[in-house]
């Protein structure tokens, strides 16, 4: 019987960078981090995105995997898997893989968080939080003309939902990502995306990761899931739910 990709190790040991990097993200919840993706990696998911965006004709896609093999390396991206893992441990499954294409002339989102449980100050009794983190490659600039991501730091760890429509915040961020670096943030951060009034799309790649015993969005069912998990790496697997119980 094959042995399930189950790792040798829960936490990995951190490079200085990376336990900054993890330090502040658990303080504000989230982290910008770049050279995320190269040059030749953004072309390419640009390529890749516009054709999907033609095919589909949606300002979002599911299953963003299976639409073209160029988004294919995402799933495991070392700059951005290295941190999930440092948050998460190693026990990291795939929550979804999306895309969205913002229109010129699309209003402010309304403040929200991506996750419906409470959030506790205690945490949980085994510290099961966070339990989804979001993961942008933002392949335009992202301006205060285009629609910047706003984000209220350390709202992660607020013990009420978010207010309803879009108010300011004295301490909201504006995040203007480039093209290669990523923006990973708390599934419970305070969040949204401000309008696009620019005369240009604003186009981005989302990945989602959390914790292998939770369930997942997608039902990662498609042919690109199937190969992973019969022929990918034993992370691979892990990330597209081989293991489909404990």
């Amino acid at each position: 019987m094959e042995k399930p990709p189950y790792p040798q190790h829960l936490n990995p040991e951190l490079t200085p960078e990376i336990a900054r990097d993890v330090a502040f993200f658990k303080k504000w919840g989230y982290l910008v981090v770049d050279n995320a993706i190269s040059q030749a990696q953004i072309k390419s998911l640009r390529s890749a995105l516009n054709a999907t965006f033609k095919r589909n004709d949606k300002q979002f896609t599911d299953q963003l995997l299976e639409e073209d093999k160029r988004f294919a390396f995402l799933l495991d991206n070392p700059p951005v898997l290295q941190r999930m893992q440092a948050i998460l441990g190693t026990c990291v499954q795939l929550h979804s893989a999306t895309s969205r294409v913002t229109e010129p002339g699309q209003e402010d989102q309304n403040w929200h968080r991506d996750v419906p449980w409470p959030v506790d100050p205690d945490g949980t009794p085994y510290g099961a939080l966070p339990g989804q983190i979001n993961c942008g490659y933002y392949l335009d600039e992202l301006t205060t003309e285009n629609g910047a991501v706003v984000i209220v730091p350390g709202s992660h760890r607020a013990l009420f939902r978010p207010p309803e429509g879009h108010p300011r915040f004295p301490e909201e961020k504006r995040v203007l990502a480039k093209p290669g670096q990523a923006v990973i943030f708390d599934g419970c951060l305070y969040h949204r995306g401000a309008a696009n009034q620019s005369k240009k799309r604003r186009r981005v790649c989302l990945m989602c990761y959390q914790t292998a015993w939770m369930k997942s969005r997608e039902p990662f069912d498609g042919p690109f899931a199937q190969k992973m998990r019969e022929q990918g790496t034993d992370e691979q697997k892990m990330l597209m739910g081989a293991i489909e119980k404990w």
